[in-house]
């Protein structure tokens, strides 16, 4: 606040006071009549938060880093959109608008945007309004006489209070709530980020299990297979009874490995619909494992993929945003050492009427305006030692929240190693699955037909047989691994996806 010395003839107290109401009073105008232009975050708190629950927020240039204006959430229905296989795409759109954890960390956000708002109230005037009306019939005592006292009484006033110095409290507040909501909105960006991965892991995994199914299927189908024709040999006396007993054996065995895998399937489909936001009875049909494609690179080494999560990732820069919401609390602190000076002034008028019964008096009527202005100091020399240990708890909150940001960038340094060495084991042991299931294949048929010919035992034939099904698990679970793990390094390092950003 400033305050402009138009002259010298008035006293300096005086100029002090004039200035005061004249730039409260302007402040007022100034701050009303420019909100559809600036959008202040005490008028319109909803704007500088999260634009829709499912979109990032992003900070807009020139506005404290924090954006000014919110986004119609995307009209989506309440049911994934069924008669069709839905793609990753389409499954992460919706999860971003009806999974309930991004809604509560979207509303976190604007609650946050709300007490920012609410911090910055002390910079402007109180403006209230008293009004006491009312009427009495009371008894009064005069020499020698007493009588009846009727009056009614009309008293309305409007004060305006206003803090001129209060040595950085305002601004230590404001700056405390407003890193407070940087950082609600970074941890929504987060979220953001979690359910996209949910998804993905979710809807790989779901993917791998139908393809285990498949597999499992073929399996029974090759025992089935293996079964008839041994007992096709024992016929014409070329298998005995043990040989048919182990083929049945095995049918039974990849029986139960293939409700296992539907169950699976099951199961996958609960952790699809939670990460969906739907009921489990719910859970959309999804596209094959098979027409999914395999990520091609990770777009750096892992030196630049670390420095990108530091830089990039929003819980990181939520830490941030908190550490310097501690020091605005340290601020805080030391200035409540200091005194504030305080601007109070009022207007009214107030309006009566009385007669008194005896001895009869005519009844008058008054009305007379009240008014008055100035200014007071507090000072709050001793308080029991209470904001010396307030500064000390402040400056060991702050350090605290230092120390918290250190070891959370430790933290997704790792995390960022172990996801980028895991998808480069998952590339190789994919390729690998790849050899193994062609030369299972091979053996296998190689062995059924020596075991027609008589070649080859039926031992030989099983042993075959369970190694291109362990093949064929192995290929699935390599392919859906390289594909999560290919998620978990985006995830990792904190990027954004494109249907996630606004």
């Amino acid at each position: 606040m400033y305050l402009y010395r138009t002259g010298s003839q008035p006293s300096k107290a005086s100029r002090i006071v004039r200035g005061a109401i004249c730039a409260s009073l302007s402040a007022t105008v100034v701050f009303g009549g420019c909100a559809k232009y600036a959008e202040p975050l005490e008028l319109n708190p909803g704007a500088w938060a999260p634009q829709a629950v499912q979109r990032e927020w992003a900070p807009a240039p020139g506005q404290h880093g924090l954006v000014r204006s919110a986004a119609e959430a995307a009209a989506l229905s309440d049911q994934p959109p069924a008669g069709r296989r839905l793609e990753l795409n389409d499954l992460i759109g919706y999860a971003l608008a009806n999974n309930p954890s991004t809604r509560s960390a979207w509303r976190s956000a604007e609650a946050a945007a709300a007490a920012a708002g609410k911090a910055r109230a002390p910079y402007y005037p109180i403006v209230s309004a008293d009004s006491d009306n009312g009427y009495q019939r009371l008894v009064d005592l005069v020499p020698n006489h007493w009588g009846n006292l009727k009056t009614w009484q009309s008293r309305n006033i409007l004060s305006l209070d206003y803090d001129l110095i209060d040595f950085g409290r305002r601004d230590a507040a404001a700056s405390s709530a407003l890193n407070e909501l940087v950082a609600a909105n970074l941890l929504f960006n987060r979220k953001v980020q979690e359910v996209v991965f949910n998804v993905e892991r979710s809807f790989y995994e779901l993917d791998a299990a139908r393809a285990g199914v498949e597999a499992a299927d073929a399996t029974v189908k090759l025992a089935t297979t293996d079964s008839r024709a041994t007992e096709l040999r024992q016929k014409h006396g070329l298998a005995t009874a043990p040989e048919v007993l182990l083929a049945r054996q095995r049918e039974a065995q990849a029986d139960y490995d293939l409700e296992n895998a539907r169950l699976a399937v099951s199961l996958a489909q609960a952790d699809l619909a939670v990460a969906l936001g739907v009921r489990a009875d719910n859970t959309p049909e999804v596209e094959l494992l098979k027409d999914q494609p395999l990520p091609q690179s990770l777009g750096g080494d892992i030196e630049r993929l670390i420095d990108s999560a530091v830089r990039e990732r929003p819980d990181l820069a939520a830490r941030v945003s908190t550490v310097r919401a501690r020091q605005a609390e340290v601020d805080l602190a030391h200035a409540s050492l200091y005194p504030t000076l305080r601007l109070t002034s009022f207007f009214g008028e107030q309006a009566f009427t009385y007669r008194l019964s005896n001895p009869p008096t005519p009844t008058y009527t008054a009305m007379a305006p009240e008014y008055g202005a100035g200014v007071s100091l507090k000072w709050d020399i001793f308080t029991g030692f209470s904001r010396v240990n307030a500064i000390k708890e402040a400056e060991a909150r702050r350090d605290a929240a230092r120390a918290d940001l250190e070891s959370a960038e430790l933290d997704v340094a790792a995390n960022v190693w172990r996801a980028y060495f895991t998808y480069r084991t998952a590339q190789r042991k994919y390729d690998y699955a790849e050899a193994l299931l062609t030369a299972s294949q091979s053996s296998y048929n190689s062995n059924f037909r020596s075991y027609g010919l008589g070649l080859a035992t039926i031992v030989d034939l099983l042993s075959a047989e369970r190694e291109l099904a362990a093949a064929r698990f192995t290929i699935i679970q390599s392919k859906a691994e390289l594909l999560v793990s290919a998620a978990a390094v985006t995830f990792a390092t904190g990027a954004i996806p494109p249907e996630a950003k606004p």
